[in-house]
């Protein structure tokens, strides 16, 4: 066996004629088969239309691919030419052929007539060419995982240094990399006795610096700006940014104002990338650059073959104004306490470009308070809003009725409480479980529920099979009265995906106080769901045994909630955003243990998509329509309309848009499609609920006039 690898995360390996291309960082394996034994000669980058971690060249006249997700034909240099569905011969030219399947693997091949067989069902597809030629093979690894661990000591300045390194995991810094795709995941940090950077990874030459003092809160502020700009972060008196240009952005030096400037800085800039892409790898036609384009100085693509110095000069000329009502509502914004144990979390945060604040001092003998705790924007919008002229889509701003802000404000102290309803306690161990599980289709989702009382154990079952069996779902159960064994057996299956238990269970069988009544090194569930649970300590042991996530729930909650929650979840929606649909109407106080934007499942890699339909007098209804992010389907990526409010257009996921008006029969053609989610003011409609006509006519009798059902006095932390 031959190995020709030329890099870390791609390796090629000739066996007879079989060539095999290595992702080591996902353990993947993709092999092609070729006319003869290739003689392998590393190949050039530049030479592929997209980014690759690798490549290599040797003549063929034929490559077969035996498996393979989706396969698209393009030129050289990148334009799109054929999905490759059927057959097809195609005329002499230059190609680049993009096959997707464990790998993302690119196929160059230059002056040739290609003809393609085997398409369209389970045969291999083959490639044949008129003649002889070079072939040249490029591979990028999908990187959903770190490649590799960075060790740093207890000290804020070491950690500036292992903040360099975290752009190591981005495949270039043009403004294509606002594309999720093109991030790949940061490498971990740990903590040691000494500063400790594996020989793999290097820092981006990007010509940017950011400067921070010498302390865990500036580190912590600036970690995810540095990231994404790939910056070397070094110490300085005073917070800057510094660019190669001779240009230096002083920031402000106390603590709230240096993060509102820092969050406003990198979502400005990081919107104006995803305008800057628009003529790039994936040509899109965007909502928001018709919006934002006549007030901007300048025309976006016209800057992405800039150097990033030069581009972020342009940028500093854009108010955060200017583009805030455009934004998308952030899956995840973290707090964090200034201690060094926070610092394992910095590159889980930054591969979902979570903003971060600093609250609480550097005490490190606080105990029993959570190091980090986050809360999910894009669950406590309003959720119905007048399209993308509101003001940051409605976004809530932290206040409550009160007007405090329960997370900025949190302060981690031994009197505090430790975890405010609507916030998420953030875990390391939670991030790490998430990368290791393997998350499961749509319809494949294991369910268990446990409940003590007999009748209500009846109603969630009735609720769940009427008037039709939830969808999403492979196999659920419904256990009533379950023995302390049933419960420790249930709550330690690794195979489920969720479980439910209701409220008396919960008390009487894991612990009100969350102790560990299981045996060391039993996993868990992907998701707990505790009721009758304020603390967080049956969530966070839930994780400590494997569990990717929980969420618990002060108070028992309807049948038809339960439906309606466990519909969201099976269906891909992030854990906040379904609990906040769900018991929309209640006075339930949810907190999580875990990432706000978790989901359980995938839908065919599609974004939650939420409809929200109100009547209008003429017998049509305005339809409004919300994505929503998650570790799945991450900031920067695109979605169009379906169905009968099709476009050409397409915006940013996680955005509000205007999709138009409709009647009740596009309604229901709405409501055929499998992934679009319904909402008539506060009543949420499954693909799996029957939907008539009548039934949506009466919906909207039922409804309240008023389109934002969550009103200005209601608290965020609470599902009312």
């Amino acid at each position: 066996m031959k190995d020709g690898s030329s890099g870390e995360r791609i390796g090629f390996e000739v066996d007879g004629t079989t060539l095999t291309v290595r992702d080591a960082v996902e353990g993947e394996r993709m092999q092609l088969r070729v006319d003869r034994e290739p003689d392998l000669s590393p190949a050039f980058p530049e030479l592929f239309p997209s980014p690759v971690d690798s490549g290599v060249s040797f003549e063929a006249e034929s490559v077969v691919i035996p498996e393979y997700a989706s396969i698209v034909v393009r030129d050289v240099d990148g334009d799109h030419v054929a999905r490759l569905d059927d057959p097809m011969e195609l005329p002499r030219g230059s190609y680049c052929i993009e096959v997707n399947g464990v790998t993302k693997t690119l196929i160059r091949v230059t002056d040739v007539e290609i003809v393609a067989t085997g398409v369209g069902g389970p045969d291999p597809v083959s490639l044949s060419f008129d003649r002889p030629r070079t072939v040249s093979i490029g591979a990028r690894s999908f990187h959903t995982r770190p490649e590799a661990t960075i060790t740093v000591p207890d000290d804020p300045t070491a950690l500036t240094e292992a903040v360099s390194f975290l752009g190591s995991s981005i495949k270039e810094f043009t403004p294509e990399r606002s594309w999720p795709t093109l991030r790949g995941y940061p490498p971990r940090i740990e903590r040691g006795d000494a500063l400790d950077v594996p020989s793999m990874l290097s820092v981006p030459d990007t010509g940017v610096e950011v400067v921070v003092r010498p302390t865990y809160a500036d580190v912590y502020r600036l970690s995810t700006l540095s990231y994404y700009l790939g910056a070397r972060m070094v110490t300085g008196d005073t917070p800057a940014i510094r660019l190669d240009t001779g240009y230096e952005e002083r920031l402000p030096t106390e603590g709230e104002a240096l993060e509102e400037k820092v969050t406003e800085m990198f979502q400005t800039w990081f919107f104006l990338d995803t305008l800057a892409r628009t003529e790039g790898y994936v040509p899109s036609d965007r909502y928001e650059y018709e919006a934002v384009g006549p007030e901007l100085p300048f025309y976006p693509p016209n800057l992405s073959d800039r150097s990033m110095s030069e581009r972020l000069m342009e940028y500093l000329e854009v108010d955060f104004e200017t583009v805030a009502p455009h934004l998308p509502s952030w899956p995840t914004e973290a707090v964090l306490r200034p201690v060094p144990a926070s610092a394992e979390l910095i590159p889980h945060l930054a591969h979902v470009l979570a903003p971060i604040r600093v609250r609480g001092d550097s005490d490190t003998c606080v105990s029993d308070v959570p190091v980090g705790i986050a809360t999910s924007p894009q669950a406590m919008t309003t959720l119905f809003g007048s399209g993308p002229s509101d003001t940051a889509h409605g976004e809530w701003d932290g206040t409550t009725p009160s007007g405090s802000r329960s997370a900025t404000n949190w302060e981690p102290t031994s009197d505090a409480e430790p975890a405010p309803a609507g916030v998420s306690v953030l875990s390391t161990q939670a991030y790490e479980n998430r990368i290791r599980r393997q998350i499961s289709e749509r319809g494949t989702v294991d369910v268990a529920f446990l409940f003590d009382d007999p009748e209500r154990a009846q109603a969630v079952r009735e609720s769940l099979s009427e008037p039709r069996e939830l969808d999403g779902i492979g196999s659920w159960q419904v256990t009533v009265s379950p023995s302390r064994d049933a419960v420790t057996e249930t709550i330690s299956d690794p195979e489920l995906d969720i479980v439910y238990c209701g409220s008396s269970v919960t008390v009487d069988d894991v612990g009100p106080n969350g102790e560990d009544l299981l045996d060391e090194g039993i996993v868990a569930p992907d998701l707990t769901v505790f009721e009758g649970v304020k603390d967080t300590g049956p969530g966070v042991d839930a994780i400590d045994r494997g569990g990717s996530c929980a969420i618990l729930l002060s108070d028992g909650v309807s049948p038809d909630s339960i439906r309606t929650l466990i519909g969201l979840l099976t269906a891909g929606s992030p854990i906040a955003v379904a609990a906040r649909l769900s018991l929309s109407s209640g006075s339930t106080e949810v907190r999580y243990v875990g990432d706000p934007a978790t989901t359980i499942t995938v839908d065919r890699g599609l974004t939650t998509q939420l409809y929200s339909c109100q009547a209008q007098a003429n017998d049509t209804y305005r339809v409004v329509c919300r994505s929503f992010l998650s570790n799945e389907s991450q900031i920067g990526g695109e979605y169009r309309f379906t169905g009968v409010f099709s476009d050409s257009s397409s915006a940013l996921l996680g955005t509000e848009i205007e999709a138009g008006e409709t009647d009740v029969s596009g309604i229901l053609q709405l409501h055929e499609e499998k992934s679009p989610i319904l909402r008539f003011s506060d009543e949420i409609v499954l693909w799996s609920d029957n939907l008539s006509a009548e039934g949506v006519k009466e919906i909207s009798r039922d409804s309240q006039t008023n389109v934002d059902s969550f009103t200005s006095s209601d608290d965020p932390r609470r599902c009312e």
